[in-house]
Parts: structure tokens; sequence; C-alpha cells
């Protein structure tokens, strides 16, 4: 082995393979994009591809890059690398923090949630006109239709507090708009969370509009030079490309007056909101808004702060400090609006703008996402708004967001009225609920002009299997698009493959080892990928999009008696679908599963969610003489 100014060089003669030391809690990825940009890759559990050729630990924060002919990585515990002749190793250190210039970065804590949450928000159905009543309507709607496919969150958003309005004059938090809620704030989480739901709720808490409250305890706040607000500034407040160039404006929304966390008095203000919001009032789940700007204002104003050596990150980073400490680590805090100052303060962050319901504003949720995929699971949890289903948007494009969402892994929210979602919309929600267990594994920002148009999930299932589950958009709103896969394209070994037309359940026929699948504007297609056994086989669950990955728990093949054995997590009363390859020379024995030529379908359908152990016994065809 050769050192040489980026890593080293090993040289070899013919096909050689080796262990990285140290790698269990590494991940298989790449650091740059590969020779097919069309494709964004993501995994669950110990998958690989063979367009990978980088390793990154996030502990370390450092990424190993390889490069070699026929260079294969595995992981099977620590991680295996492979290829033929000579390998080149770069070391990439502080990763994350230098080369991807997030220098608050460290690795996020998934020990009190290990997925991302799954809820409802009353944001974008309501917007302002939120109330009692139709948050215990919705709590109801849910408890029935959507709590047993994964919903678990129910977050009240703008509009509980003072007069009910989301305007900046209205931003005193320690009042609640009794007209709205009379019941008050408390009764609220008491109901949602006897449906069975965790309860969230949103506010601004770095911002106030109580005069009074101003003139009595000035150290509370930030100050101009001249002793006024930054709300009544008409100078541009510039954090993180976030211009706001109105005062007028700055008021209308944000508020006032501003929380300066440098001094005790600010601290104590937070400290006392948040053990209102969470330990008198029961939420556990915060959502703070109006978060892009606040490093950039604290940095303008900190002349003026209470310690004026804290720079504008750590200001912010001391506010962040304070409500998350009473918050403590089993609730969850999602920063709302770009702040990536507070990364290892929060568990998720928010990473565009509102995504309007439309399809500009599903090209929003889209374009964050590709900026910020990378730092999914990894840093935080990547929230790119919630997500539309109902019928504002043709089904088409409502399919194709609540595609997005489901691979690739993110926070998922939801903002409808229930009551009044068709039942083809709801089942659009069921099939993506809950998040799944996803991370990626292109480990850089995505390029959101280009907008790569596959993202391919490949899924190591233990006790399972592995398979893809490959998602082509199509961004254009006029013409028809034709994908090309194949499995190189995918970065898949070279062998047999089953290819899957996810939303119709049937099996495609490859040309020449190649799937062309066509895709209307403004639409997707699913096709999930299996390896070909020699024995009848499982080839997804249509519980999930995921195909099985969070509802299928075994499946094992036994050759003596010729029968394919599964555990499935049932939903009650979901007509919940197991598809199953039949090869050449088998037929299905067990009555009641259908078999249509190569694919066969089990029903399971249960009045109860409960764990529903199947069996289908398959019988030799004789052959013709």
């Amino acid at each position: 082995m050769e050192r040489t100014p980026t890593g080293w060089r090993v040289a070899a003669r013919a096909g050689w393979s080796a262990t990285v030391a140290g790698s269990r809690k590494s991940l298989i990825g790449r650091v740059a994009s590969g020779w097919d940009r069309d494709v964004v890759q993501l995994a669950s559990g110990d998958a690989t591809s063979r367009l990978c050729n980088a390793v990154f630990n996030a502990e370390r924060d450092e990424a190993l890059v390889f490069k070699g002919d026929a260079l294969k990585l595995s992981k099977d515990g620590d991680i295996s690398v492979s290829c033929d002749g000579p390998l080149q190793i770069t070391v990439l250190r502080d990763y994350v923090k230098v080369h991807r210039n997030l220098p608050w970065f460290q690795p996020l804590d998934r020990s009190r949630f290990p997925r991302p949450p799954s809820g409802w928000s009353s944001w974008f159905a309501y917007i302002f006109d939120i109330n009692e009543e139709e948050i215990r309507r919705n709590a109801d709607c849910l408890a029935e239709n959507l709590k047993p496919y994964g919903c678990e969150w129910m977050q009240i958003d703008d509009g509980w507090q003072g007069r009910g309005e989301g305007f900046g004059t209205n931003r005193d938090w320690f009042k609640t708009c009794r007209a709205k809620f009379p019941r008050g704030m408390k009764a609220c989480a008491d109901y949602i969370r006897s449906k069975g739901f965790r309860p969230g709720i949103w506010c601004v808490p770095f911002s106030q509009s109580n005069t009074a409250m101003w003139q009595r305890t000035p150290r509370l706040f930030v100050h101009r030079a001249d002793g006024g607000t930054p709300g009544d500034t008409t100078t541009a407040l510039v954090a993180d490309n976030v211009k706001v160039s109105d005062g007028d404006r700055f008021v209308e929304w944000f508020g006032h007056y501003v929380i300066d966390p440098t001094g005790r008095e600010g601290q104590a203000y937070l400290r006392k909101l948040f053990r209102m919001l969470c330990d008198e009032w029961g939420y556990e789940f915060v959502k703070i808004d109006g978060q892009g700007w606040m490093p950039g204002l604290y940095a303008r104003y900190r002349p003026q702060l209470c310690d004026p050596t804290q720079d504008g990150d750590r200001a912010y980073r001391m506010a962040m400090a304070a409500c998350k400490d009473v918050m403590g680590p089993d609730r969850f805090l999602l920063n709302c609006g770009h702040g990536w100052s507070s990364v290892g303060q929060c568990e998720g962050i928010r990473t565009g703008p509102d995504a309007v319901r439309n399809w500009t504003g599903f090209t929003t949720a889209v374009d964050c996402t590709y900026r910020w995929l990378w730092m999914n699971t990894i840093a935080f949890y990547t929230d790119p708004d919630m997500v539309c289903v109902s019928d504002v948007l043709p089904y088409e494009q409502a399919r194709a967001w609540s595609v997005l969402l489901a691979i690739t892994g993110q926070m998922l929210q939801t903002s409808e009225k229930m009551a009044s979602l068709g039942a083809d919309r709801l089942d659009l929600l069921r099939r993506i609920f809950p998040a799944a267990d996803i991370r990626p594994m292109e480990f850089y920002p995505l390029d959101d002009k280009v907008r790569p148009p596959i993202f391919d999930l490949k899924v190591a299932q233990p006790g399972v299997g592995t398979w893809d589950v490959v998602a082509c958009f199509n961004w254009g709103e006029k013409e028809v698009r034709t994908f090309e896969l194949t499995p190189a394209k995918l970065g898949l070994e070279p062998g047999a493959y089953l290819w899957l037309d996810v939303f119709h359940g049937a099996l495609l026929e490859p040309k020449d080892g190649r799937i062309d699948v066509e895709v209307p504007p403004t639409a997707s297609r699913v096709i999930s990928v299996w390896p070909v056994a020699n024995h009848p086989q499982f080839v997804g669950s249509d519980r999930h999009l995921t195909q099985g990955l969070v509802d299928v728990e075994s499946v094992t093949w036994d050759a003596r008696r010729r029968v394919l054995h599964g555990v499935s997590r049932v939903v009650a009363n979901d007509t919940g679908r197991v598809r199953l390859h039949v090869p050449d020379g088998y037929t299905v024995a067990t009555p009641g599963v259908e078999q249509h030529g190569r694919l066969a379908v089990l029903t399971l359908r249960r009045e109860r969610s409960e764990d529903v152990t199947w069996e289908v016994a398959f019988k030799r065809q004789k052959r013709n003489a």
C-alpha cells in the first residue's frame, strides 16, 4: 500500500478483496454522481449497488472514495471492497462540515425517533381557520381511517394564538384564541392523545407582538442601535439567502419584536414558553417557524445583544438550546425554514418554502428534496412540506406527490380535511403511511435544475430478501416520456430479474434485458425488480408502496414440502395482497389463491390488525412427453 497526498494506492495485478476496518456503522453510497445522472439511489438495510464507490461514516464525518476496475462494495457487518487490479483510495475528512459546508453537522440520534414522523397538520387544509371542533373532527376521522396504517402525529398550526389570526401583530404565544379553542390548548392535546396520536403545535418562538412586554422588559428583546425594534426597520434582512426587503412585511408575518436569547431574560422567556407548550399543555412535537433569517438577524444586531461576544450562529444556537433543553430528547423539534445552524439541536428541518397545493407547489417539494435528501436520517429528518392528495390536483399528480414521499423516506405529513377526502385519495395515503426506514445513497446535493427522474430504492430486508422499488417521474407538462431500465442502469448484479408494474400488479416482459416505461406528463410509474429464484417466490405486497418493507416480516421457501411461508402485518379490514411469482414447472395448489399465468395473488383480510402467518403450497406440473 502506497501513501498518496489524498489517501492510498493499493497495487495488485489480479483481483483482490479487503475489509474496511471499523465500518459497521458506515454507509455505502456515492459522494458525486456517476456515469448515469438520471438515477437517484436510496437504501433500506444493508443494500448496495454496483454504482456506488464510497463509504461514509457520520460519526467520524469521513468519506472514503474508491477507484478501481470492476469495483464492488458489499456489507455483512463490516464493509468489504473488491476490484480487479490497482485500487485508489481518497480520504475526505470533515466531509459534511467542510466539503459540504454544513459546519454545525452532528449525526442524528435516532434512538428515540428511529423513523421520520408520519402525521397530519392543520395548515393547508385550514390555514388560519382552524378551531377546536375541526381538530376533534379530524382526530376522529384519522383514528378510524389512517391511524391503523401508521399515522402517529397530529399537529395544530397557525391560528390558535391570540385573535386566531396569522399576522405579526398577533404573535403573543401566551394568549389562546378562546373563540376558536374554548377548552384551551391542553384540552386539544388531551383529545388528540385520547385518539391514540401524539399531539403537536406550531409557533414562532423568537418573536413577540406584546408591546407592553417590550416596554416592561427591554432586555428581553433585540434592539437597533437607536433603541428601536428590528421590526420597524426598512433595511433588508439577509440570512441563508432569505431576504425580507420591507419592514412592514416583516412585522406583518413574523412579529414586531425579536427575543434576545443571549441574556438571562431571553433564556427565561424561551424556557417558560416551552414549559407551557410541552410540560403544561402536553405537546410532544413542536414546529417552530420563521427560522431562516434568525442567525442573520442576530449577526446584524450583534453589537446590541445582551452578550455581543456571540456571533449570529451561536446566538441562534443559544435560543435553540433553551427550547430543546425543556423539550428533552423524547419530544420532536421541527425547525421550519432553512435552519441549518440548528443542526444537532433538532430532529427535523424544513428544507424549502411552503409547497402550495398545485403542480408548481409539488415541484417546490421536489427541488428541496434534490437539494437536501443527502442529509435525511444522517443529520436530521428532511421535511419537504406536506403531501397533497386531494382533488385540487388531478389524480396522477396527487399520486406522483405521494410516490415521492414514500420512495425517499422523508418526513411524512398530510394536511387534508379528512372527512371530505375521496376513497381513492385516502387510499393514496394508506399506501405511503408510515414513512419507511430509508436512507440516501447519494451523499451530496442533487441537481435541482436537471431533476434526475429515476429514484431507485434498494431494499435488503432480513428474513425476506432483496429487491428494488424504482419510481420514474415525468417532470414535463406536455410530452409522454419513456424510460429505459436495465440491471446495469440500476447498479444491479448481472443476472435474471423479474419486473413488476406496481400500480397494475402485473409482470412485465423485458426485451433484450431492458424494460421501457412510458410515463404521461406530470405523472409517475413504479416498477419493482426482483432477482429470479429457481422456485416460487415473494414479489411484493400492496400494503405499502415499498412492496413489503413495512409489513412483511419473513418469507421462506420449504423445498421439501414445496410451500412458501410468510408472516405479514395486516391492517384491519384492508384487502392486502401478497404477490407471488410462479415459475415454469409449478402451479398453485392452495385453494383460494388466484393464479394468472406466472403471477399468483394471496389476499389477506382480517377484522383486526394483527400479524398473519400464511402458507401457499405449490405442485410440480408434469412435463409433456
